[in-house]
């Protein structure tokens, strides 16, 4: 029976250092080949694989280096595809990965490339060296897998579980269909002709004035990923020129249902000054030293149950970002995927209020209403705004994860957070399951069925920067401003809110954090309380006097993700 090794390079610097394999294969994505090979009965079947990197190793151009890095010498047009966790360095040349232009003058940029996720391509366009560093955070994030299986067999895990160095390593380079794992399904990150040639000439527009894009479009049509690929762009393009592209982009996340640098029932203003190559759930936030500039909690993955409080939310990070030092930066916008009813009334507020300089709407299907409605919100502004349309996200194969599964695992990443350190600025994980903690115990008075309201539910903690303007009642609404529970002890407090604001006014307070309310102690009048905030964060913040005063819980649609057993949840 014939049959074809499979080849491995990875972290640990394992694989083969000649051609064999794949060296006969063409040297493009597309290229499939098929060999023949002799079943139980004796008859050949036709095995189809496909081509995946056209980098063809030896000894001359892949070279192992200390602590598992791969250094490669490629030629002008090769392609890469790598599975795992890794850093990329370029030493000499140029390389574009998910939109990035990656230079010797920039650091080691790290990736996250699940296949659960469309995997980014490495693509060379000069005679290139490149290192591939082992990510040092990929241990943490992987063993979430033991809480949750949804975490489970997402990487360059292998079919031999006995091969304990491959097991060891953090990513893989991918030549065949051969090289996949077992039973996984891998997708190329795809830009169609269409994106890359309006990613041109937005990125051709910059030097005319400072771009406000806003994204929309139907669920599903690829609105995260074309901003994805434009902030990357906008913050490593130089234009031919050799102009110095722009150092921070701006990001209007307000998707409460797939946010991006936030975990769910949260959206926010952030600055991005490194290129964004891995999934949303391997960054489910940004702290405000790194990037996030404002935040707030809409309680909810969707605006549907308050229309306009989401609104005036959007509308207050947008004031923020106009009247704060980063106002001439870029700044793109990603919106729910809400077209129609209520959901096209916001986006064309939105615009109205926003006026950005162009709206790219994510699907040449439709429904005409929308278009037609988006298009004619466009004129309207107080200089006509340009409109286009751009194809869908193509996606060749049903997904791996639906929204759902991905919420949870974004929520349980983010509870799951390590305190970060200062050494590094990379996101690291804890896989002790959250039961397993020491928690917060918070006081509180003893309304009736507190307990069963909010146990085991999650919560956002919010600082109220104006304690009367922030629990107003709003014009809109005729009830009696909301009742509030006087407290002697210096933490947060619990309020009580029969209006329509049951959020604080986001014009007067901002979101710092999601708890998790592990258990109450009734007897002691004390909540339970776990965040992934540093300690000594959360000893300035509950401090004293007025500090603790400012700080309220706000409850709301956002629920618990649950593990494998009611004993390892989260």
């Amino acid at each position: 029976m014939a049959t074809n090794k499979r080849r491995k390079l990875d972290g640990s610097g394992n694989g083969s250092g000649n051609g064999s394999g794949s060296g006969n294969s063409t040297p493009t994505a597309e290229a499939n080949q098929t060999q023949s090979s002799e079943s139980e009965k004796g008859r050949p079947d036709r095995i189809l694989i496909r081509q995946y990197s056209s980098f063809k190793p030896n000894k001359k151009n892949l070279q192992k280096k200390a602590g598992g890095r791969l250094v490669l010498t490629t030629q002008a047009g090769e392609r890469l595809v790598i599975l795992g966790s890794f850093g990329i360095k370029v030493r000499e040349g140029e390389a574009t990965v998910a939109g990035a232009i990656l230079t010797p003058v920039d650091d080691v940029q790290w990736v996250h490339a699940p296949h659960c996720h469309a995997v980014p391509v490495l693509r060379t366009a000069d005679d290139t060296v490149l290192e591939l560093h082992p990510h040092p955070a990929a241990k943490g994030l992987r063993q979430l897998a033991n809480l949750n299986p949804g975490f489970a067999k997402l990487w360059n895990e292998t079919a031999n579980e006995a091969d304990s160095k491959a097991r060891s390593s953090t990513f893989e380079i991918i030549y065949t269909s051969q090289d996949v794992p077992k039973r996984a399904v891998l997708q190329e990150l795809v830009s169609p002709a269409e994106w890359n040639k309006k990613l041109s000439g937005l990125v051709a527009a910059k030097r005319k004035g400072t771009p406000v894009i806003f994204m929309c479009g139907p669920k599903s049509s690829g609105k995260s990923t074309f901003g994805r690929l434009l902030a990357n762009r906008l913050m490593t393009d130089r234009g031919g020129t050799r102009n110095k592209p722009w150092s921070t982009v701006m990001v209007l996340d307000v998707d409460p249902g797939q946010p991006e640098y936030s975990p769910p029932g949260v959206i926010s203003l952030c600055k991005i000054t490194t290129p964004n190559l891995s999934p949303s759930f391997c960054h489910p936030t940004l702290s405000p030293a790194e990037g996030q500039v404002r935040a707030h909690a809409i309680a909810s993955v969707t605006p549907a149950q308050d229309p306009a409080h989401f609104i005036e939310c959007v509308l207050d990070l947008f004031a923020h970002y106009q009247q704060g030092p980063d106002a001439k930066c870029p700044l793109v916008i990603n919106t729910p995927g809400w077209i129609q009813g209520t959901g096209l009334d916001i986006l064309t507020e939105l615009i109205a209020s926003i006026q950005p300089t162009e709206v790219i709407y994510m699907s040449q299907d439709g429904p005409d209403e929308t278009v037609n409605t988006l298009r004619s919100a466009c004129t309207t502004t107080t200089l006509p705004t340009p409109f286009s349309s751009l194809p869908s996200q193509p996606n060749d194969s049903a997904p791996a994860r639906t929204s759902l599964h991905f919420r949870t695992m974004q929520t349980m990443s983010y509870f799951h957070l390590a305190h970060q350190h200062q050494t590094s600025p990379l996101p690291s994980w804890n896989p002790t399951p959250l039961t397993a903690l020491r928690p917060w115990r918070v006081r509180y008075p003893a309304p009736d069925l507190l307990a069963e309201a909010i146990n085991g539910t999650v919560l956002a903690l919010v600082k109220v920067e104006n304690r009367a303007a922030a629990f107003a009642a709003t014009a809109a609404s005729s009830s009696p401003r909301p009742s509030t529970t006087p407290h002697p002890l210096k933490t947060p407090k619990y309020r009580s809110s029969p209006t329509r604001r049951a959020s604080p006014s986001p014009r007067h307070s901002r979101f710092l954090c999601l708890v998790l309310v592990r258990g109450i102690d009734p007897s002691n009048h004390e909540l339970q309380l776990l965040t992934p905030l540093p300690r000594e964060t959360v000893a300035s913040l509950a401090g004293s006097g007025a500090a603790a005063e400012q700080l309220v819980l706000v409850a709301g649609g956002s629920t618990r993700p649950r593990g494998r057993t009611a004993r390892t949840c989260i």
